[in-house]
């Protein structure tokens, strides 16, 4: 699939400090110029990831249209979710009150289990962690890699 304006990548945030996934904004030449997260929802120039660099020609430097593995690597993490993962939603999440809750900030620390409400993905609950300031949260809509515990 070829990545365009609108198409979710990932790439290196400059305010989040982390590679995150992205909302393309711009194309230029076929090749992402700016992104927006999708966490702290800032736009930036697109920078690519900063794991995946050194084996991955600069799509940007070359001119050429590139990276689709990334977004075809990314697309199955934000596909629909499986009946199971509904379920698991709506066991942990669905009918609580809503001030268990705790508003989602890249500056709170979360544990696996705690409720969170995110402004944009709405309710869900923390899954686990999966590095010292990444977590994985399971809202209605399916699992999302979100940010926690930034000075």
């Amino acid at each position: 699939m070829a990545i365009k304006a609108g198409s979710e990548i990932d790439a290196w945030c400059t305010s989040c400090r982390l590679t995150l996934n992205h909302r393309v904004v711009a194309m230029v030449a076929g090749v992402p110029k700016r992104v927006l997260c999708l966490t702290c929802n800032k736009q930036h120039n697109f920078r690519r990831p900063k794991a995946e660099g050194a084996s991955e020609p600069s799509s940007a430097a070359s001119g050429k249209a590139g990276g689709t593995s990334k977004s075809s690597k990314k697309s199955s993490a934000i596909a629909p979710k499986s009946p199971s993962l509904a379920r698991e939603w709506q066991t942990n999440v669905a009918d609580r009150d809503s001030a268990e809750f705790v508003p989602y900030s890249i500056h709170t620390t979360f544990e696996p289990g705690q409720l969170v409400n995110h402004p944009k993905f709405g309710s869900g609950y923390v899954k686990e962690t999966l590095a010292s300031q990444k977590l994985c949260i399971l809202f209605k809509d399916g699992p999302r890699t979100l940010v926690h515990g930034r000075p």
